[in-house]
């Protein structure tokens, strides 16, 4: 395992992370917590010290699996969460970033978790206006003065809103999506989340499952995998998008998923990519898509033209 620099701050993660959303068992399909606890297992004993959850991921069930797993070893693994969305108070989610219903969730997670503290706390997807305001960092700023999170940040969709907590100065980290196939924070957000020491954390670097190159046109999604919601236009774009990166994986003779990886991992400014992984073979791969370097400089600006002809200018 390779370890990179977090912002800022005088310690290093492990690039490659664990991604936790899976194993919620809620979002992308049945799992089995005892693979789940094999796979976060799989994951250290790998080298793996970064792992990425939420509350929300099988409302709490991710973070106990979390907790469980890594009880008695707190300090050999780097927890990051996230909260803001209160499945708490009724049947369906609301978002929820007041200071009280923060507090209240952050000490709900740390209890799943069995730790007094978190090693990052990020807000689940804020929006412009709220992150723009600015109440919200000074709930994060209260939770590292109490000493219940050593990092806060925010995760983001948006170029805009990825701009706004960079240039607050509040937040140490900031979670976005990048992979082959949604590059929109490259051009800028990544050189200036550098020149300004704030953390990346990348999500999403497989493209919710579709960079791996298992899926088609045909594929059917269960109804506890949240991709069953998308439209049959979405997922053909998404198809469509994939099918125009799939010549890179035959070019490094690797599977696609770990071409994904070491795209992701070729910038410098990204401190740890997070796939997710419901077993230890998948963990295993992740793993293993880093033993032998990165993309080299060439194919890297292929794909970043592939990006700019083909999905750039459609996404604006």
């Amino acid at each position: 395992m390779k370890f990179r620099p977090f912002g800022k701050a005088e310690l290093q993660v492990s690039e490659v992370g664990f991604g936790a959303w899976a194993i919620g068992g809620s979002s992308y399909g049945p799992t089995e917590d005892r693979v789940s606890i094999q796979a976060l297992k799989k994951a250290l004993d790998l080298g793996v010290n970064f792992f990425d959850t939420a509350d929300v991921y099988g409302n709490g069930h991710s973070e106990e699996l979390i907790g469980k797993t890594f009880r008695g070893i707190r300090k050999q693994v780097f927890l990051a969460t996230k909260g803001g969305w209160d499945f708490y108070h009724s049947k369906e989610r609301v978002k929820d970033l007041s200071g009280s219903y923060l507090k209240e969730a952050l000490h709900e997670s740390l209890k799943r978790l069995d730790t007094e503290y978190v090693d990052l706390y990020q807000l689940h997807n804020p929006d412009l206006e709220t992150i723009r305001e600015g109440k919200i960092f000074k709930t994060l700023e209260q939770f590292k003065k109490e000493g219940k999170s050593r990092f806060v940040g925010i995760s983001v969709h948006e170029v805009e809103e990825a701009n706004e907590v960079i240039l607050s100065g509040r937040a140490d980290v900031v979670q976005l999506v990048y992979n082959m196939i949604e590059q929109e924070m490259r051009p800028e957000i990544l050189p200036l989340a550098k020149e300004k020491g704030v953390a990346v954390v990348a999500r999403e670097p497989l493209a919710c499952g579709f960079l791996t190159g298992k899926y088609t046109k045909d594929s059917v999604f269960g109804e506890k995998d949240h991709r069953k919601r998308w439209t049959e236009e979405e997922l053909e774009e998404d198809l469509a998008a994939v099918e125009k990166v799939k010549f890179m994986a035959a070019r490094y003779k690797i599977p696609l998923a770990q071409v994904a990886l070491k795209f992701v991992l070729s910038r410098e400014e990204i401190s740890v990519v997070i796939p997710g992984a419901k077993t230890p073979e998948q963990v295993e791969e992740n793993v293993r898509s880093i033993e032998d370097g990165y993309l080299n400089s060439e194919d890297l600006d292929e794909l970043y033209q592939i990006f700019e002809r083909e999905f750039a200018e459609k996404n604006n």
